[in-house]
């Protein structure tokens, strides 16, 4: 494992919300997704410490294994619970400019430029009608039902899925608009 990867595995997990996931949430308290956090079981990485932690330590065996294992951790109880998730689209399956599958990942151009998201942070969006294909730096949101369903792909493994309602051009009045709607059901 490279110095490069170790940083950006770290980035990863600072970025998808370690420290929301030592929150207190309890896990029925979840009606719907509208954010990436929502996606971490409570708790997940109690394990790191909160105080700095060397490059030795980091390397550990024992900790890459607690490492790896919590990455793929999923939440059970949120299997067809509504989903409005922002995110950037990687292209699994296309034809020209109509994409039917693609990866949502939490940052632009993971998965492609960087090693991707853990798999709890991957979801493979299958579409009823094709959308657009955006560029890397395009985010969408994606409004559907959230499955807990790992797929493999040749980009990376993802522990959710969603059978997508409706893929959007990312606008924040939008997404607070449609968080706004689904939380009045």
């Amino acid at each position: 494992m490279t110095f490069r990867f170790v940083s950006l595995a770290l980035a990863i997990l600072l970025l998808t919300g370690v420290a929301a996931s030592r929150a207190e949430t309890p896990q029925s308290s979840i009606k719907f997704v509208t954010n990436w956090e929502h996606l971490l079981p409570p708790g997940l990485y109690d394990f790191i410490p909160e105080e700095t932690m060397s490059y030795e330590e980091y390397m550990k065996p024992e900790f890459q294994e607690k490492l790896m294992a919590a990455d793929r951790q999923v939440r059970p109880e949120l299997d067809k619970k509504p989903v409005i998730l922002p995110g950037y689209m990687v292209p699994i399956r296309y034809k020209g400019s109509d994409v039917f599958e693609f990866l949502l990942v939490p940052s632009a151009g993971q998965c492609i430029h960087v090693p991707p998201p853990p798999v709890n942070q991957t979801v493979f969006v299958k579409v009823k009608k094709p959308t657009r294909m955006r560029t890397y730096g395009e985010p969408v949101i994606v409004e559907g039902a959230i499955r807990t369903k790992s797929e493999i792909t040749e980009y990376a493994e993802t522990g959710y899925r969603i059978e997508a309602k409706e893929i959007s051009d990312f606008d924040i009045d939008l997404l607070e608009e449609r968080i706004e709607e689904l939380g009045d059901d």
